[in-house]
């Protein structure tokens, strides 16, 4: 295991990158119509549990991977088909928004562009950051978080200003009862975005202070 570190805050801005990322691009919740909002809510209320999950069996092995700690609790054999089914959801996961950042790309700046020669020279950055291990993608990551946090704020004001808010578009509140949208909420929104954190658990045991994971 690398044996850079990094802080809580470089931690939790990472998180909220991800979190942000192809989520933006992709209409979530759209099922439950007006009620979208909630059902988003329900599913991160929901994913609370999730993280408490991972917080609690990296407390226990603070200091091992999680393709490590799942031989420790399944076993050498179990634990191994764990270890690999986890791995192959790192690879569709970063696929997926590889394939969703490339078509973005496409779509807004480079219309004319072969999808193939976009994600090519998306995964040629994204090699040499991780070449040059977790403490540089954790410092990238907080000077993308400013920009982000700029744009958003700037983002923000400019809408306010614009008169488009319309809080009559939320009504009628649970036109169709509250079943459609805790499926939605359990179905949908618990997985993408916010069960997809559990790749962070392979960054946890990197935190300089292991106490903040939880906070976090």
């Amino acid at each position: 295991m690398e044996k850079a570190k990094i802080s809580a805050s470089q931690l939790f801005i990472l998180m909220v990158l991800f979190e942000l990322g192809s989520s933006l691009l992709v209409p979530i919740a759209i099922d439950v119509k007006q009620d979208a909002w909630l059902a988003i809510l329900l599913g991160m209320a929901g994913s609370f549990v999730l993280f408490l999950v991972y917080y609690k069996l990296h407390s226990y092995y603070p200091d091992l991977l999680p393709t490590e700690y799942m031989q420790k609790i399944m076993g050498k054999w179990i634990g191994s088909v764990l270890a690999f089914v986890y791995i192959l959801y790192f690879m569709y996961d970063a696929a997926r928004v590889l394939r969703d950042f490339g078509e973005m790309l496409l779509t807004f700046a480079y219309p004319d562009t072969p999808l193939f020669i976009a994600n090519t020279l998306l995964m040629l950055v994204i090699i040499y950051t991780i070449r040059k291990g977790i403490e540089v993608v954790a410092r990238s990551g907080e000077v993308l978080f400013i920009f982000m946090y700029i744009l958003a704020i700037m983002g923000f004001i400019l809408i306010v200003c614009s008169g488009l808010i319309d809080f009559t578009n939320l009504k009628p509140v649970l036109e169709e009862g509250i079943l459609p949208v805790l499926k939605v909420a359990f179905t949908q929104i618990i997985y993408f975005p916010f069960a997809e954190a559990i790749v962070f658990i392979m960054i946890l045991p990197y935190l300089k202070t292991q106490e903040k994971a939880k906070a976090t």
